[in-house]
């Protein structure tokens, strides 16, 4: 467990629940403060999890504690400003066989903004109180990814010829986003191929970036760099793709390419 430090950093409510979605605040909620080593009550609904924004200044260990004051079956995550999970960012350990026991450590290994949510396993309804604390450690920080996130994932379109990309753990770029934007109806199909490395390919809806439409890891030929992943899409969609590896942190240059048959 990580002491409490004198450091204090804003930890902001950006919302107290969200819709399905995940994308729309609650009109009119007023903003809350969490400061590390306080504890707060909150609440989530049917399908509109409870979700605490925070702001770090730099890179360091956020570590989180939650309990359920009724018997909700609890889980947490913690997300980037777009929603996307940070490496180890879930936890539902039901902690000393506790449902509603959730505590962790998570590294961040960046400055910027940052979310905590969360959720009742079923989707329901579930009271709890939430803890954090914060240890700045700079010595963690890893350069910044131009391609490491959903809002400034790298545009593709249907005429472009096959894109020559690479991950680079040692450099903080853990994986590669690139976004689609359907032009007409049809079937789209994002491919990747790689020499050496083991890669995952997955597919993700805008605003929807816990939980991928679409996951390839299927060592396409034996080789485990060639993934695919086939959609049926309409006029005027838009889905996001993530390259990622395996092994996290591995380097791997890869191609990947971008197919495209119209109804």
């Amino acid at each position: 467990m990580i002491r409490q430090s004198a450091y204090r950093i804003g930890w902001t409510l950006l919302l107290a629940c969200l819709a399905v979605q995940g994308t729309a605040p609650a009109l009119g909620q007023p903003p809350t403060v969490l400061v590390s080593g306080k504890v707060v009550e909150g609440s989530t609904g049917w399908e509109r999890p409870a979700v605490f924004g925070f702001s770090a200044e730099a890179a360091g260990v956020l570590t989180i504690a939650v309990r359920a004051i009724d018997e909700a079956d609890l889980f947490l995550l913690v997300t980037d400003a777009d929603g996307q999970p940070l490496p180890d960012g879930r936890s539902d350990q039901d902690l000393g066989g506790d449902a509603g026991a959730e505590q962790f450590a998570v590294t961040v290994q960046r400055a910027g903004s940052y979310r905590i949510r969360v959720e009742t396993f079923d989707g329901g309804e579930g009271a709890f109180k939430i803890g954090v604390s914060w240890l700045p450690f700079p010595a963690l920080a890893v350069p910044a990814d131009p391609d490491g996130s959903p809002s400034s994932a790298t545009r593709l379109w249907f005429d472009q010829s096959t894109r020559s990309d690479a991950l680079d753990g040692s450099k903080g770029d853990y994986w590669d986003w690139f976004v689609v934007k359907a032009e007409k109806s049809g079937t789209l199909t994002v491919t990747t191929r790689a020499e050496e490395g083991d890669l995952i390919l997955e597919a993700f809806s805008p605003g929807k970036y816990d939980e991928a439409l679409h996951r390839s890891d299927q060592d396409l030929q034996g080789n485990s760099g060639n993934e695919a992943v086939t959609l049926i899409v309409k006029a005027g969609e838009e889905f996001l793709f993530k390259v990622s590896a395996f092994s996290p942190g591995a380097t791997i240059p890869y191609r990947l390419q971008v197919g495209f048959i119209p109804n």
